[in-house]
């Protein structure tokens, strides 16, 4: 469903991403594994079509990716949940999840059936969904945004960091909720630091570390490697 061959990118005159090579099946989660500063959510923007790559390429459903144009990767179905919890804070809850339909016109027809599902899966929006979102607590904003993603009925959802400053518990209902996901035949790609939550969920996972693939394999195997239980897991 989504390949990425060779992919470089730059930050002016410095390269942050070499030659990165990706893929990502149909009803697939896979992992992309490293640490902060790693060029994971560099990736995924490139994905997006947010920032463009200097060279490679990025297809999706075997047609090739528009560099730097994420309105067109956002209606061809690729969706990303961006870290670090960013919502529309003087929105209520509900006006920012019928932000995530706005744009792609078969979200947006389906938008309250999606709505209802949204609350049935995260029960605490439903609760507080006439309420400024900006009032939240920082795990409800994830699983706001989340469900605003959810909205746009993505065929691909690449969710970065979704463990970044979670309890234990909203962790839980975060990971319990992707893994409802992904048996239903979503697929997914999933940006994150927390190796050992992602590897349990995910089939099989990539390891980035300073801008270059340096591992790629079964999650099974990943837990098993030396290098990720020394690098990642501090066994």
């Amino acid at each position: 469903m989504l390949n990425l061959k060779n992919i470089n990118i730059s930050y002016g005159v410095i390269q942050v991403i070499h030659d990165v090579d990706l893929n990502v099946r149909e009803g697939e989660c896979v992992a992309l594994l490293g640490s902060n500063g790693s060029g994971k959510t560099t990736i995924l923007k490139a994905i997006s079509g947010i920032i463009p790559y200097t060279s490679g390429s990025i297809s999706f459903q075997g047609r090739p990716c528009v560099m730097n144009n994420s309105t067109l990767s956002y209606e061809s179905g690729i969706v990303q949940v961006p870290e670090g919890c960013k919502i529309l804070p003087y929105m209520t809850v509900q006006e920012n999840l019928l932000m995530g339909a706005a744009c792609r016109d078969e979200a947006w027809k389906k938008r309250f059936e999606t709505l209802t599902w949204i609350y049935q899966i995260f029960p605490k929006l439903g609760e507080r969904c006439n309420q400024q979102s900006n009032l939240l607590s920082g795990g409800e904003r994830q699983l706001l945004v989340v469900g605003r993603g959810l909205m746009a009925l993505p065929k691909l959802l690449m969710i970065d960091e979704p463990s970044l400053g979670l309890s234990p518990r909203v962790l839980m209902a975060i990971y319990s909720t992707m893994k409802m996901l992904r048996d239903k035949g979503l697929t997914i790609l999933l940006s994150e630091q927390n190796v050992n939550q992602a590897l349990k969920i995910a089939s099989r996972g990539y390891v980035l570390e300073n801008g270059r693939i340096v591992m790629e394999a079964l999650s099974e195997e990943l837990l098993k490697s030396p290098h990720i239980r020394k690098a990642y897991l501090g066994m």
